[in-house]
């Protein structure tokens, strides 16, 4: 080859690495088959430290439900959602006690974990919301999770009466 072929070559091929570097970083959903039921369990019990990243999915927001008890918000291209509760062990040290996979929420509607009910007005609620850009509060929930503060365990509860904070608040 001579050096015009190479210096031809050398741009094209650095472009093309760059593309293909970029594409293979971005999460992808999983391959059809994966079960996404045993994926979320497959965190029980898990130990990390700092704060947990996940292949594939977009950290969204998290924080403390009452000591010891953190919740943690991911999400999928796909829009599914991940929500683990994590017990703080030692000062940044924690262990994830339960998993929650929710699909897609229903056009309109947004899955938040900064929820209360009713006069509890620890954000120990989760609720798939949706409701006015205006509102602070929305209250038209389709579905809604309560997070037990004692043990940190992710449980089914009626909507009535939970509402969630505005994520374009």
């Amino acid at each position: 080859m001579t050096g015009n072929t190479l210096r031809f070559f050398s741009p094209v091929c650095l472009t093309a690495m760059l593309f293909i570097g970029v594409a293979l970083a971005e999460p992808q959903a999983p391959p059809e088959g994966v079960d996404d039921a045993a994926f979320a369990k497959s965190f029980l019990g898990k130990p990390y430290t700092g704060t947990l990243s996940i292949e594939g999915w977009t950290d969204i927001s998290g924080g403390l439900v009452s000591p010891p008890i953190y919740v943690h918000l991911y999400q999928r291209e796909d829009g599914t959602s991940l929500v683990l509760t994590s017990k703080e062990t030692e000062p940044a040290n924690y262990q994830v006690i339960d998993a929650l996979l929710v699909t897609k929420p229903k056009r309109g509607a947004t899955l938040s974990i900064a929820c209360t009910k009713g006069d509890d007005y620890t954000l120990r609620f989760i609720g798939e919301a949706r409701g006015s850009d205006n509102a602070e509060w929305w209250t038209r929930m389709n579905r809604a999770w309560e997070i037990e503060l004692e043990t940190g365990k992710i449980l089914e509860t009626k909507t009535r009466g939970v509402k969630c904070e505005n994520p374009s608040w």
